[in-house]
């Protein structure tokens, strides 16, 4: 009687392990597609912080500035650079200065020289202002667009003291990139770049017409991609000289 009641519990013993294992089994591909859900989420997450972050930086400076420089005012399609200048009531030193007023005389870019950012380039230096694959390539440093024509400067110039400081954003080796003039620079060569984005796949801005030459306004597009194979892209519409 008791061998027979041993046989019975070992038969149980083993049917209730095949259950367990299948459980397990089944339990691990659930948890499996959980943290695979998990890291989706995680990453979809990231993503989008990073974008918003980065997108709300943008909007500060270009809501803030009154000068789009790039795109120029001729382009209609996207480009990848987008440029503004400095703007006006930055303070970032708490002198009581606008960071834009080079000469410091109480007005921000008062007393351009006729090159308009002081740089020593045509155009913005380093940057490909007029989008036809070339920086810098415009008939000489007074040429304020690179489009090949020497044209007069907003202000005629005086001492020239007073340049414009240019804000960039671009992409580099998957980085958006910001590029803010130094402290009390000495030129308009004088900034630093830093990234406020990675794992930037896309980034475009479009000049958007508004039929108010006074009015401008872009659309900027952002396209972040990471490392687990989650993408997403966000879109602003910006307008200058709202802040």
């Amino acid at each position: 009687m008791k061998r027979r009641q041993q046989g019975i519990a070992l038969a149980e013993l083993l049917v209730a392990a095949a259950i367990a294992a299948l459980v397990m089994a089944a339990l691990g591909g659930v948890l499996a597609s959980v943290r695979q859900t998990d890291s989706v989420l995680s990453e979809r997450a990231v993503l989008q912080r990073d974008a918003r972050l980065a997108l709300a930086r943008i909007a500060a400076m270009v809501e803030g500035s009154t000068h789009l420089m790039v795109p120029l005012e001729i382009t209609t399609g996207a480009g990848s650079v987008l440029a503004i200048a400095l703007p006006p009531t930055l303070d970032r030193n708490g002198d009581g200065f606008a960071d834009a007023d080079n000469d410091h005389n109480g007005i921000a870019d008062d007393d351009l020289p006729a090159d308009e950012t002081r740089d020593g380039a045509a155009g913005i230096k380093g940057i490909d202002d007029d989008g036809d694959g070339t920086a810098d390539n415009g008939s000489g440093i007074t040429d304020n667009d690179e489009n090949g024509t020497l044209g007069s400067v907003p202000v005629a110039p005086k001492t020239g003291a007073d340049w414009i400081d240019p804000v960039v954003y671009r992409v580099s080796a998957g980085q958006l990139l910001e590029r803010l003039p130094n402290i009390n620079p000495t030129s308009g060569a004088d900034y630093i770049e830093r990234p406020i984005a990675d794992n930037v796949s896309a980034f475009s801005v479009t000049r958007i017409a508004t039929g108010n030459r006074r009015t401008r306004e872009v659309q900027v597009q952002l396209t972040l991609s990471g490392p687990g194979g989650e993408t997403g892209t966000w879109t602003r519409r910006l307008r200058l000289g709202v802040r």
